[in-house]
């Protein structure tokens, strides 16, 4: 109890502080982020400085990366000269004609025209000569002769490549143990299941619940049978019948026009494999240059009778009616006719009202009232801060008044006891 008394009076009593007054200083510091300082030299408007050409040509001298000879190797000067190089002696270039095959054919009609107006037999003969078959010839083409490595591979050397490619298959000997086994290795054994046998369904109900003989069974009970006569019925031979789909219809009629469209496609790509000669002409007299066409006579342009001109017209000819009538009545209008004089005005105009002039008042504004509405609401909140305050000091010495009086009343009621002494007979030892 004493020492409790002693930590009383050696600790600082506790102000009492507004919290909204009081400084956390236990808050976390947080780290502050550096900003770029916004000056108002920043703002101000600098001259421009424009370099002269000699700078620039200075900067770009600078800028230039510099050159360093290096040493000659002596050993070029020492190696054996090459001898010239032999010069070839221009020559004009050999133009070579062009040989079309569309002249050939021009000329080939001129003769053959020719042929046909001055002899008849040779042109027998020279049909008959034309209408034996031709044996069909790949063409010779110029590029086959240039020298150059066949890049494309043909489909033969694509199908070896592919067969090379493929992983060689090799069968392994059959492990006998297989079928010997009971489904442990690769096989397994399903077991034939017995036929299931329908069972009547038994119910608690039944045996709850009896059910009520009716006249039938008790007369059945009369017969000499042992069992029912109505439970003995006669085996029937039961006749399939199957059901009449729509859908497998509907499907083999699918698959019958498939059918059909394949061997359709297929008589198709067999008939287009098939080649067609193409008849020969009855004449060759066909002229060289084929004749120009007949011209045609130029197309007359027509005018279109269109509703909207039809319109167009109704209407420009309204308008026209229109101002001819209002020129009409102008000019009837500027026909001067004398008015009669007029002693009293039919419709008298009404009497302007006169307001009374404004009179001008001065203005009022906030500013003359807000100094000293401020000053009221200033000395205000100082009266409060004063009660509240004095508030304060007498809530604290009625405080200070109530622990003095506590600590009084302790030390004369407080009865010291002493501690026992401690006992080292049994000391603590840790365990290894």
């Amino acid at each position: 109890m004493a020492e409790i008394v002693k930590k009383f009076q050696s600790n600082t009593r506790e102000l009492f502080q507004n919290k909204s007054l009081s400084r956390d200083d236990n808050s976390m510091l947080t780290l502050t982020r550096p900003k770029e300082p916004r000056l108002v030299t920043a703002d101000r408007v600098r001259s421009v400085k424009i370099k002269s050409s000699s700078e620039i040509e200075e900067e770009m001298l600078a800028k230039i990366p510099k050159f360093k000879a290096r040493p000659m190797n002596k050993k070029i000067l020492e190696a054996p000269s090459l001898p010239a190089l032999p010069r070839s002696i221009p020559r004009p270039p050999e133009f070579q004609e062009f040989h079309l095959k569309t002249m050939e054919r021009a000329s080939q009609h001129e003769t053959s025209s020719v042929c046909s107006t001055s002899l008849d037999v040779p042109i027998k003969k020279q049909g008959q000569q034309w209408n034996k078959l031709v044996e069909p010839k790949s063409p010779r083409l110029e590029t086959t002769l240039r020298a150059r490595a066949p890049t494309v591979k043909s489909s033969a050397e694509l199908e070896l490549e592919e067969l090379e490619k493929m992983p060689k298959f090799k069968a392994r000997p059959l492990n006998k143990k297989i079928f010997e086994s009971k489904g442990d290795l690769g096989i397994f054994c399903n077991k034939k299941r017995q036929l299931t046998t329908p069972k009547e369904f038994h119910f608690a109900t039944n045996e709850r619940i009896p059910s009520s003989n009716t006249f039938a069974d008790m007369f059945d009970k009369l017969s000499l049978n042992s069992e029912s006569s109505r439970d003995q019925q006669i085996p029937r031979i039961t006749t399939p019948n199957p059901f009449h789909l729509h859908t497998e219809e509907r499907g083999l009629a699918k698959e019958k026009k498939l059918i059909v469209e394949v061997l359709q496609k297929q008589l198709e790509e067999e008939r287009a494999r098939i080649p067609k000669a193409l008849p020969y002409p009855y004449t060759t007299d066909y002229p060289v240059f084929p004749p120009k066409p007949a011209p045609k006579e130029c197309t007359r342009p027509e005018a279109f009778q269109l509703e909207s001109l039809v319109r167009h017209e109704e209407e420009m000819q309204r308008k026209h009616e229109e101002r001819e009538r209002m020129e009409r009545e102008e000019a009837q209008k500027r026909i001067f006719r004398a008015q009669p004089i007029l002693i009293e005005d039919p419709i008298p105009l009404p009497e302007k009202a006169r307001k009374p002039l404004t009179d001008v008042q001065g203005f009022t504004l906030h500013v003359d009232h807000r100094a000293v509405d401020r000053a009221e609401f200033d000395k205000k909140m100082r009266e409060k801060e004063m009660m509240y305050k004095r508030r304060r000091e007498e809530q604290e010495a009625a405080k200070m008044m109530e622990e003095e009086a506590a600590v009084k009343h302790m030390r004369m009621t407080m009865v010291p006891h002493a501690r026992p002494l401690p006992k080292f007979d049994n000391p603590f030892l840790p365990q290894k």
